[in-house]
């Protein structure tokens, strides 16, 4: 009997053993579950603009594109004109946030410089020239910042206090947040686009123009 009493003992400490083991599963669960970051329309909002980013296009535009690029992703540099008549076609309607990400091997000294250039007003003509000149300094999808310098020099933009203020804090700063919006708002290439916080699902001209002009008409419908 004494026997059969401490089976039957051993048998129920396995079996509250087990459940212990199952309840903390089940809270680990709940509890990675609880970490994801949430995909409110509040939260993509809250990542999807920066302070520091300028806006190309009228700053009045009821319509926002924000794009985050690769400085050397060949879909982000074909996409570039679609974008820029976009905006021209809607003018005054829809403006540009252009926020860079470094993805291709190299590149983080190449969006650092073109974070620089909005130190002296030029983040728009670097990002046209950088764009153009991809090809050159881009070789084989491996970035050399040393071979975009003289092109951006030719548009104007001071080198020798480029390469200075590339090595502020505050550029790192300005890159740690883009690439930790980034992430939150699992974008794992580029382009990725949102137009007034909606993300264009679909990749293609076609689709990016179709939400561009339904934005338009919902943001500019009387009412």
């Amino acid at each position: 009997m004494k026997k059969l009493a401490t089976t039957k003992s051993l048998e129920q400490q396995k079996k509250n053993k087990f459940i212990s083991i199952v309840i903390l599963s089940i809270a680990v669960v709940i509890a990675a579950f609880l970490l994801i970051p949430s995909t409110s329309d509040e939260n993509i909002e809250q990542h999807l603009y920066s302070e520091n980013a300028p806006i190309f296009g009228s700053k009045h535009a009821k319509v926002t594109i924000v794009e985050f690029f690769d400085p050397a992703c060949e879909s982000c540099r074909a996409f570039y004109p679609l974008v820029k008549s976009q905006i021209k076609q809607y003018k005054g309607k829809v403006n540009l946030i252009a926020r860079p990400v470094a993805f291709h091997k190299n590149v983080g000294p190449v969006v650092a410089a073109l974070e620089a250039t909005k130190m002296q007003n030029k983040f728009w003509d670097a990002l046209r020239i950088t764009l153009y000149y991809q090809s050159n300094w881009a070789i084989n999808h491996v970035a050399n910042v040393d071979l975009l310098y003289p092109y951006l020099q030719d548009a104007g933009i001071d080198i020798a206090q480029l390469k200075i203020d590339m090595q502020s804090p505050v550029i790192a700063e300005r890159m740690a947040q883009d690439a930790k919006d980034a992430k939150t708002l699992k974008v794992f290439k580029t382009p990725t686009f949102y137009v007034n916080g909606v993300a264009l699902k679909q990749f293609g001209a076609e689709p990016f123009k179709a939400l561009i002009a339904r934005e338009v008409k919902k943001a500019y419908s009387e009412k």
